[in-house]
């Protein structure tokens, strides 16, 4: 190396064209490039903004597939007689179907007001010209709580006739006492058969409308279930919807994970005898991802996209899914295997294989659930069309080496008769104006041993004195938590593993915490109060300004605890108090609403039993009620509290349980302190009329807006084709004096040439 003098720079090394520079110059260069790419002169030309209230040029929507019907027909699903029905009804929308939520105590009450209030003014009222369809009752939904209205969702939404009923059903869904749920999409939950004591896996949960029915059912008798619901799906923006939609339940007993189906971590738990073992389920649901071409009534796009490439593609994720649930399930327990296809491919094909696979497994007979709902019997044969258009029989037909790539031997029904496929279920659209399905209940058979005890209420392990045998059978599909069909580790999460936005971790508080002090003081909480359950999500442990603290119940506290670096938690529990300034409240945290009716329970101060007369005060007008308008006795109690958040509740009445209402407490006046939802729905339930909230002013402005606009719309419209007839009638008149000078010359010419005539003879 040569030498260099103080205050000379070193000449830069020379490289062969051979070798890069570094790394960090590769991508100077690259962003070099794609800088220069992006220059304005260089820049690809955007594309036309589409003015506001003008529709595109847009492509009618084709409800047709060539290849679709010809697959279908082939495969001879139903008697032939039923092909037009069939794809007439898949040509039709969809109707809209909803549901009275069944775990809040005051169903039967929403429900009549629903039938008597908004179904009744429907009768006679006529939407362009035509009576408005009644809503209907599913005949197979327990309770008469589920509802169809032959009527599409956008028009639902966009009929001014329709506007109460539209807005009353946003109102409860958004508050949580209504779900929107296509109707077959309720009959996996509901032959789950999901009691209390149950532990339950979702293991593809998202958007989340089955996990709600699931939670529904786990809190049948009352809310605190021994048993837990975890909610899982692969895809971490989906999660979150997950949470929007299941936040409203209000459970202590529910948790979101975001991991990969095909290997989801084994959860480690204590069982009975103290061994530390893996969970295993009473019950999973396994809604696989699939074709979806039984959506078609809703889902257009799946129209022109639809090929049998995509079954065949999927098949494999989906029997992977499936096996994993099944080394997951408890002796006894249940598995549901559900798809929105109506493909041999994605159903019978998955479900056989697995059972072939897995022998101590057997279909549960269809007969004895839901009597009512009209279903045919699973395939028992099928044949299995490549993309290219050939149909093989068996997998010993295929013969072309590029079919054999992707058409699998799991995609035959090779001896279907020894597993009973007739037992699965098939809904298609024309027998009861639904989408299309496909359900099967797979249960695993009870092995006779001895010392064994059930785990279902303590929600762990079966066969506790059976450790052994359990895991021996076990390692054939698991061994030392490798999975069999992915070759990877389910046991331990790895920074490739977390995908998606990093969550923060569970802090569960010390019950002596300076934060419960002041709880204890402020609202007089009771001993009993489960403090170890508290928790708060922090990358602080230390700090005393948690932001929001929540509540798990205990089998999901030490699930949190022992498992948090295995496995992906996106939410659980319950929030109670939420973080807030002192100038607000002497006390630090504030009792929030969805958690008012479990803190109750526990409050000895700051809680005051209303009259109905001083509970409908209270849920009016956003302006306040002074305190001396209230009840003597009301008076007397609030008129020296300081400012701060208090529960007002009236005692259950009839069909109308207790009712629960944080209050904001001032010098001179309460308020309730929930959203316009929450409100109108205690309103309705207490038989009051709704307030009208922001959304459906906004709505109506909206709506007026859009009525302006067709109104100047047919005007202009009127105007062009008036301007554009006078233009015609214009041209038609120029038309006619041009022709007139003409004639006139012709007869000129022709009186001219008679004189020549006459002159010449």
């Amino acid at each position: 190396m040569t030498e260099v003098e103080s205050g000379q720079k070193r000449d830069a090394p020379v490289n062969s064209p051979e070798k890069p520079t570094n790394r960090r110059g590769k991508k100077k260069n690259k962003w070099r490039k794609q800088k220069e790419y992006l220059d304005e002169k260089n820049r690809p030309k955007k594309k036309q903004r589409v003015e506001t209230g003008v529709r595109g040029n847009w492509e009618p929507i084709v409800k047709s597939n060539e290849q679709f019907e010809k697959y279908y027909k082939a495969l001879q699903l139903f008697p032939e007689e039923e092909w037009d029905s069939f794809m007439s009804h898949m040509r039709v929308d969809l109707p809209a179907t909803f549901r009275v939520v069944n775990s809040r105590g005051d169903s039967i009450a929403l429900n009549n007001i629903m039938k008597e209030q908004y179904f009744s003014k429907l009768k006679g009222v006529l939407i362009e010209g035509e009576p408005c369809p009644l809503p209907e009752n599913l005949p197979w939904y327990h309770g008469g709580l589920a509802w169809q209205i032959d009527m599409s969702r956008p028009m639902l939404r966009h009929s001014e006739e329709l506007f109460s009923l539209h807005q009353f059903l946003v109102s409860e869904v958004e508050r949580g006492s209504i779900a929107r749920q296509e109707a077959v999409s309720m009959i996996p939950p509901l032959v789950l058969d999901v009691k209390p004591h149950h532990t339950v896996l979702d293991m593809c949960a998202a958007p989340g409308s089955k996990t709600l029915q699931l939670l529904e059912a786990l809190h049948a008798e009352g809310p605190h279930p021994s048993g837990l619901v975890i909610a899982n799906d692969g895809d971490n923006k989906r999660c979150y919807m997950l949470v929007t939609q299941t936040k409203r339940f209000n459970s202590l007993a529910f948790m979101i994970t975001n991991e990969d189906a095909t290997r989801f971590p084994n959860v480690k738990v204590f069982n009975n005898a103290g061994k530390f073992v893996s969970l295993k389920y009473d019950r999973i649901l396994c809604d696989v991802p699939c074709t979806g071409d039984g959506t078609l009534r809703k889902n257009y796009a799946i129209w022109k996209k639809w090929c049998q490439a995509q079954a065949i593609g999927i098949h494999k994720l989906q029997r992977r899914i499936l096996l994993r649930a099944m080394d997951m399930l408890a002796e006894g327990g249940r598995i549901v295997y559900s798809t929105c296809s109506l493909n041999p491919i994605e159903n019978e094909a998955t479900v056989l294989s697995a059972l072939r696979d897995r022998p101590q497994f057997r279909l549960v007979p269809s007969e004895g659930f839901l009597p009512e709902l009209k279903r045919r019997p699973g395939l028992t044969t099928w044949k299995v069309m490549h993309n290219s258009g050939t149909w093989y029989e068996k997998f010993d037909d295929v013969e072309d080496p590029k079919h054999r790539k992707s058409v699998a031997p799991t995609m035959f029904p090779t001896d279907s008769e020894k597993y009973n496929l007739e037992r699965c279920m098939r809904v298609y659209p024309h027998d009861q104006n639904t989408g299309g399905f496909f359900i099967c209940v797979i249960e695993r058979k009870k092995t006779e041993s001895e010392n064994t005890e059930s785990s279902n209420q303590e929600g762990v392990e079966n066969n506790a004195g059976n450790v052994k045998e359990e895991e021996n059978k076990s390692d054939t599909a698991f061994s030392d938590n490798l999975h069999k069909n992915t070759n990877v580790l389910v046991d331990k999460m790895t920074w490739k593993d977390y995908h998606g936005f990093r969550e923060d971790p569970y802090i569960f508080q010390d019950p002596d915490a300076e934060c419960f002090k002041t709880l204890k003081e402020w609202y007089k909480i009771s001993e009993d109060f489960p403090f170890k359950n508290i928790f708060a999500r922090s990358k602080n442990p230390e700090s005393q300004k948690q932001r929001n603290l929540s509540i798990a119940c205990s089998r999901l506290r030490d699930i949190i605890q022992q498992n948090e670096n295995k496995i992906k938690i996106i939410n659980c529990g319950l929030r109670l108090f939420s973080f807030t300034k002192e100038v607000f409240s002497k006390c630090p945290y504030r009792l929030l609403q969805e958690g008012a009716h479990f803190t109750a329970k526990y409050m000895g101060a700051k809680i005051f039993e209303v009259s109905l007369e001083d509970m409908i005060k209270v849920l009016g007008p956003d302006t306040g009620v002074p305190k001396h308008t209230l009840h003597p006795d009301l008076f007397e109690k609030v008129k020296d509290l300081p400012t701060g958040i208090v529960v007002f509740y009236l005692p259950a009445s009839g069909i109308i349980p207790t009712m629960y209402t944080c209050v904001y407490s001032t010098e001179n006046g309460v308020k309730a302190y929930i959203t316009e939802d929450e409100k109108n729905h205690f309103r309705l339930i207490l038989g009051q009329e709704p307030l009208m909230t922001k959304r459906e002013l906004k709505k109506l402005e909206a709506m007026e807006n859009h009525r302006k606009k067709k109104i100047e719309t047919a005007a202009r419209i009127a105007l062009e084709n008036a301007q554009k007839e006078n233009q015609e009638d214009k041209a038609d008149a120029e038309k006619t004096d041009e022709a007139e000078p003409n004639d006139q010359n012709e007869e000129i010419e022709k009186d001219l040439s008679a004189e020549e005539i006459n002159s010449d003879s």
